[in-house]
């Protein structure tokens, strides 16, 4: 239910901003100063028509070249600097990037979960947000369609839609250079030229951007006295998209586009976020020769920005795609079609420990993701008198293609028989494997077994697997949305979809053992969920403790037997309800419903939670979730006062979740899990104002978000511990607000200057909603002045991002097998052994950007 104070929040601010509108109208009328300014209305295609934003009865965000240009959007994770309620975050590479929309989202860590937020770039959708991470080039706009779009969208987008549009072809000769260099070594060059092969009918435009920045983190490598100190979060890339408009008849429009674009680049370290317990065996000090037992404690600053590793975290990614649109005027409507294939490619490697001490690490060579999608859309719409109708069809068929393979470092032996011996013996593991062996543990030893010296039992780079997931998934719909006026004020909006999905994976799993786990298989056994704590051979033993992190999920050879193939299908309608009442030519009110469809799938990670195979013995794997479903009802305003001078648009919704797919890493793997039931509601407000000082807009949006995990019933404890907690990432209130002023100067100069602030109360960054990884309230401000030719001829500008260089987290995370929250013995630290890491947001930056345009 909606809050009183969110209720008087949404009365209250309506009421004051028409107050002060009033108010500005009164002294403009006093002054005479001469032809009002107003408002710019943004055409968008919200409802895959070409309508005004203030005439759709949905939230929307909407986000033209000015505004995207004056706040440096380059990517989508830019667009939360002036679009409230939104949320962009990374984690282990930019490649897993995940939006979230009122609170809701997926977690990109896991291939196997797809988006809950819909990201199209020029109509075709990007099936994971890190899919369509990268440099978007020219933009014409961006709408932000804010709860579920299932209607005309389609899976995928229970939480809203980031439709992006890229500025099209002209008929006109044009083109742009634009040189920016800043600090961090920043460089990018883009150039872009536009104009018509054949006059009237065919028409191009090509644009290529390459940049490179060195890193925000200094990355401290390897365990030597001579350590070496890189720059990590570095950037390197370069996109090239070249498109077609033909227009061979005046029934005729196409739209024809390619693009490619690579990256390599060194990215993403962890800092230190709060180090406890077993992080007393992983030194932070450089100077040591020996990362493992040097006792000193590992530094918990993450405003120094100080990584460590014994590894390089890369990322490689290819990208290209080819898509075409083509609208015919027919008898009865315009048909539209939207063909596309896309292909995306990554390969990374990460030492995933984070630390000095080399614990465990992933290779380039062997962790990979290979994804193609090919997909095909049609749509036929008219008008009548009364009636505006659209019916269409989706087809698509996505093929996944994942690699992963982890590596024991150096120090994992070592490491593990410290944490056991409370760091009184390193070498307490092969002691105790040794004694295991030989029969000195109270168990018979291994026939002929000789033993082996310290660090044999796991060597370096040894094992452990390499797992490989091959994904199919296709899927068709239908779908139907249509507006009735029912009088010249009031109209409806009903929309329909059926969705079919079928998803089938094969999985196969190849373990080399090291000699430690083959010999503690040798006594347990290799079933992968057996959990070795406590078993009859160990009980009372030192391998009572030692044993269920011994091997991880990764080095147990019982997997291989456990490889799987699955089908799951999912069907769904999901639609959409609205009333529309127009108050005046300037003002409507709206409310309605609508439903939102998320697939279910395979969680691709080491995760077997099913029952006994009676063929093998060994647990069968059981990785599937169910698929998520949003239900929201909205009710919203939308207004231009006094001439549009001002535009207010404020909304109140409700949203309930069934089968919330929650995405969470355990220490060990990532593990999924559906959460029964949660809601999210709240209030979204935005506002933009043309000031009577000529120039000078103001733009605001305000959203207060409440999120609550009303029933989890997953079984497992740490995850049923959410329940009646908000959701993850999710702060309560956002507040965004954007100045943009320009004016003409010495005769023919254009002087411009732009500002835009964000701030956000404090939320919890960790899916288990540890509440050590509580980020707090923070504000990032950004700013840019120039001046120019007011022809565009040529401008400079001088820009800043987080000038105020906050620090924040974008993601707290606990630490790869460094302990555990809640431990024995740990009653009165709720902390328990656990230490955590934190992937962090960008630090201030600044640069001058060179820009000419013809």
């Amino acid at each position: 239910m909606m809050s009183r104070f969110t209720r008087s929040a949404l009365f209250a601010a309506a009421s004051t901003l028409a107050l002060s509108t009033a108010a500005q109208a009164q002294v403009f009328d006093q002054v005479g100063g001469g032809e009002r300014r107003t408002v710019e209305v943004i055409n968008v295609t919200a409802q895959q028509r070409v309508e005004s934003a203030q005439d759709v009865p949905i939230s929307i965000g909407a986000y033209d070249t000015g505004a995207l240009e004056a706040s440096g959007v380059q990517d989508i994770k830019d667009l939360i600097s002036i679009a409230p309620g939104l949320m962009v975050t990374s984690t282990q590479a930019e490649t897993i990037t995940t939006a979230r929309i009122r609170g809701i989202g997926t977690v990109g860590d896991n291939f196997g979960l797809e988006s809950s937020v819909g990201v199209y770039i020029d109509g075709v959708f990007r099936s994971r947000n890190g899919v369509g991470f990268g440099d978007l080039g020219e933009l014409e706009r961006i709408e932000v369609l804010r709860g579920p779009q299932g209607t005309l969208f389609g899976k995928n987008t229970s939480a809203g839609v980031l439709n992006i549009i890229t500025q099209a072809p002209d008929f006109e000769h044009g083109g742009s250079f634009e040189a920016t260099v800043g600090d961090f070594g920043y460089q990018r060059y883009a150039l872009g030229f536009t104009g018509p092969l054949i006059e009237d009918t065919l028409a191009f435009r090509i644009y290529g951007v390459d940049a490179k920045r060195d890193g925000f983190t200094s990355l401290v490598l390897d365990q030597d006295p001579n350590y070496d100190v890189r720059d990590s979060e570095t950037e390197d890339y370069s996109t090239v998209r070249g498109q077609l408009l033909w227009t061979p008849s005046e029934s005729v429009t196409g739209r024809i586009i390619a693009d490619y674009s690579e990256r390599d680049e060194l990215c993403c370290s962890a800092v230190s976020y709060d180090y406890v317990g077993t992080g007393a065996f992983l030194v932070g000090g450089v100077t040591e020769a020996t990362a493992v037992g040097a006792g000193v404690g590992f530094p918990a600053d993450p405003e120094a920005r100080v990584a460590f590793s014994n590894r390089e975290y890369t990322q490689q990614v290819e990208d290209w795609g080819v898509s075409a649109e083509f609208d015919f005027e027919l008898p009865v409507g315009t048909l539209t079609t939207v063909t596309a294939f896309r292909n995306w490619q990554n390969r990374r490697a990460q030492d995933i420990d984070y630390t000095a001490a080399d614990l465990a690490f992933r290779d380039a060579e062997n962790n990979f993701t290979d994804l193609t999608r090919f997909s095909q859309e049609i749509r036929l719409q008219g008008q009548t008198d009364n009636l505006d109708w659209l019916v269409g069809g989706f087809f698509s068929h996505e093929e996944l293609r994942l690699g992963d393979a982890l590596r024991f470092g150096s120090d994992w032996e070592t490491y593990l028989g410290l944490v056991a011996s409370g760091g009184a013996n390193p070498n307490f593991v092969s002691d105790t494997l040794n004694g295991l062996a030989l029969g000195f543990l109270g168990v018979p030893g291994l026939p002929g077994y000789t033993p082996l010296a310290p660090g044999s039992f796991f060597p370096d780079g040894s094992g452990p697997n390499q797992d490989i997931y091959d994904q199919t998934a296709e899927s068709w719909a239908i779908f139907t949305h249509n507006t009735y006026q029912f009088t010249e004020n009031l109209s409806v909006t009903a929309g329909l979809r059926y969705t079919s999905e079928t998803k089938d994976v094969f999985a196969t799993f190849s373990t080399t053992p090291t000699p430690g786990c083959s010999i503690l298989e040798a006594y347990a056994n290799a079933n992968p969920a057996t959990a070795w704590n406590p078993v009859a051979a160990f009980a009372g033993s030192p391998l009572a403790a030692l044993a269920p992190t011994l091997c991880l999920p990764y080095a147990r050879s019982g997997l291989d037997a456990t490889g799987y193939d699955r089908e799951r299908s999912d069907e769904e309608f999901s639609g959409t309800l609205r009333l529309t009442y127009d108050i005046s030519d300037d003002a409507m009110v709206y409310g309605g419903f609508s439903r939102g469809f998320k697939a279910g799938g395979f969680n691709l990670d080491r995760q077997f939670n099913g029952p006994a195979n009676a063929a093998t013995g060994y647990t069968d794997s059981n990785t599937e979730f169910a698929p998520e479903i949003i239900d929201s009802w909205e009710i919203g305003f939308k207004s231009q006062l006094f001439g549009n001078v001002v535009q207010l648009n404020g909304n109140a919704f409700f949203q309930q979740v069934e089968d919330f797919q929650l995405n969470t890493f355990n220490g060990l793997a990532f593990v999924v899990e559906s959460i029964e039931e949660s809601e999210s509601y709240g209030i979204e407000l935005d506002a933009f104002w043309a000031t009577p000082v000529p120039g000078l807009d103001i733009s605001a949006g305000y959203a207060n978000v409440n999120t609550e995990y009303t029933t989890v019933n997953t079984g497992d404890p740490l995850v049923d511990a959410i329940q009646g907690k908000a959701y993850s990432l999710s702060p309560e209130h956002f507040l965004t607000g954007q100045a943009l002023y320009e004016r003409t100067v010495f005769g023919n100069f254009l002087f411009t200057a732009a500002a835009d602030a964000r701030w956000v109360s404090e939320y919890n960054t960790g899916s288990d909603l540890d509440p050590e990884k509580v980020q707090d309230a923070f504000t990032l401000v950004n700013a840019r002045v120039g001046i120019g030719r007011e022809d565009g001829a040529w401008s400079i500008e001088a820009w800043g991002r987080n000038l105020t260089d906050e620090t924040y987290a974008q993601v707290a995370f606990d630490a790869f097998a460094q302990g555990s929250r809640g431990g024995a013995g740990t009653s009165n630290d709720p902390r328990g052994t656990a230490s955590y890491m934190a992937f962090l947001g960008a630090p201030r930056t600044w640069g001058l950007t060179l820009r000419t345009e013809w």
